[in-house]
């Protein structure tokens, strides 16, 4: 394994870029040695299963074991399906780290959104935490929500204009479940559909306005 880990030595643009948008979604960093390495750790939805199969190829590897299965039973008696995986830890996820966590909790730096997000980066938090905002049928709202509940509202709102200012998108901060989300209003969508385009799977267009 030593040696393997030493054969390894940092993540590929790819690989970077992708990362900063499912940190901005519901990846996480963690370390077990004070801070010397690090591992991200994915866990999804059985719905959104080619999307766990295809961020567990992107990161193949960095990660030893395929994607598990965890089952659940809801207050409401369902059962819910996970798929969840994890890299191995190692110091090219160190400057993650540094970027998102501060006294080993997630946070938004101000220069994230204007520094180091691309249309890659957009791609995987939209697929990662994003949707429409109107799920009614017939809605012609092309309005986009990305679900930024685990950031303070300082910083969604920081970001909203950092977005604001990058990509020229009209933005609006909404309140949904006591915390602060950002929404990309329906004039935006036209620019936000041709930053993701090139990068966004097949399988998760059902999260898009008239799909």
């Amino acid at each position: 394994m030593k040696e393997y880990k030493a054969s390894l030595t940092e993540l590929n643009i790819i690989q970077w870029e992708a990362s900063i948008g499912l940190m901005l979604g519901d990846a996480s960093l963690q370390t077990q040695n004070h801070g010397k390495t690090y591992r991200l750790k994915f866990e999804w939805g059985n719905k959104n299963k080619a999307y766990v199969d295809h961020v567990y190829n992107l990161f193949d590897e960095w990660v030893l074991s395929p994607p598990h299965k965890k089952t659940r039973i809801s207050p409401k008696g369902n059962t819910v399906i996970n798929w969840g995986f994890q890299t191995l830890s190692h110091e090219a996820f160190n400057p993650l780290a540094d970027l998102f966590l501060s006294e080993n909790k997630k946070i938004v730096p101000d220069s994230l959104i204007t520094n180091h997000l691309t249309g890659r980066s957009l791609a995987y938090w939209f697929m990662d935490d994003g949707g429409k905002l109107d799920y009614n049928k017939n809605s012609k709202n092309n309005s986009i929500v990305l679900n930024t509940h685990s950031f303070t509202d300082s910083e969604v709102s920081k970001m909203a204009t950092k977005l604001e200012n990058k990509f020229n998108f009209k933005m609006e901060v909404r309140s949904n479940k006591m915390k602060k989300v950002l929404v990309i209003k329906s004039e935006s969508y036209n620019i936000f559909k041709s930053l993701i385009d090139p990068y966004i799977l097949p399988e998760m267009t059902y999260k898009l306005p008239n799909s």
